[in-house]
């Protein structure tokens, strides 16, 4: 990761003007030059968090219940991916969020949006704290998940394809999503270095 990171990010990065200040071109060119190594460093800290680590701490501590994940490449929607990618996250989420919002009497769809709300909100938190600035990007990425999740349900119905869920969770989110929230925090936080020096 650290490879992919000194050899192909870093210098596709510092080269880049901030996606929403400049150049629209330029945005889309740098986004679509970072999506193959953001993509594998995000692979790679799968693999070595989800699959390696996790095991290695539940193997520790004697922890019997190792679906840490199950197989959210192949999901064929927005919502399937979230249920998938990170199952003790989700685990969690359904049983003190969604849940609790059900029986106090909210529709699915409001305790969805109270659900992702909060992951948004500590998305933020993971992203904004390291990096001493909330922008609020990782926020707007995940909320922006409600209506994907409602734009690919009506893409699956009209051309009546399961794949057509699963390229809209590769082009969004790993292909534009991920590229496009680096080079936005990494301008917020190098204009921010630059304002304080």
């Amino acid at each position: 990761m650290g490879f992919i990171i000194e050899q192909y990010i870093n210098p596709i990065v510092k080269n880049s003007k901030h996606p929403l200040k400049g150049n629209f071109l330029n945005a889309i060119e740098r986004v679509l030059k970072l999506s193959v190594p953001t993509l594998y460093v995000w692979l790679c800290m799968f693999y070595c968090f989800f699959h390696l680590w996790l095991n290695i701490l539940a193997e520790l501590l004697r922890f019997g219940d190792r679906e840490f994940y199950k197989d959210w490449w192949n999901a064929k929607t927005i919502e399937e991916y979230w249920r998938m990618w990170n199952m003790p996250v989700h685990k969690w989420m359904v049983r003190h969020i969604y849940f609790p919002c059900i029986r106090n009497g909210f529709s699915k769809g409001v305790a969805i949006l109270i659900s992702f709300l909060i992951s948004a909100v500590f998305h933020e938190l993971c992203i904004g704290i390291p990096c001493h600035t909330f922008k609020f990007w990782a926020f707007i990425g995940i909320l922006f998940q409600v209506p994907l999740g409602i734009l690919t349900r009506y893409l699956q119905y009209k051309f009546k394809s399961s794949m057509v869920g699963n390229m809209i969770f590769w082009v969004f989110f790993c292909i534009l999503g991920q590229p496009m929230c680096l080079l936005l925090y990494y301008h917020d936080v190098m204009n921010r270095k630059v304002r304080t020096e």
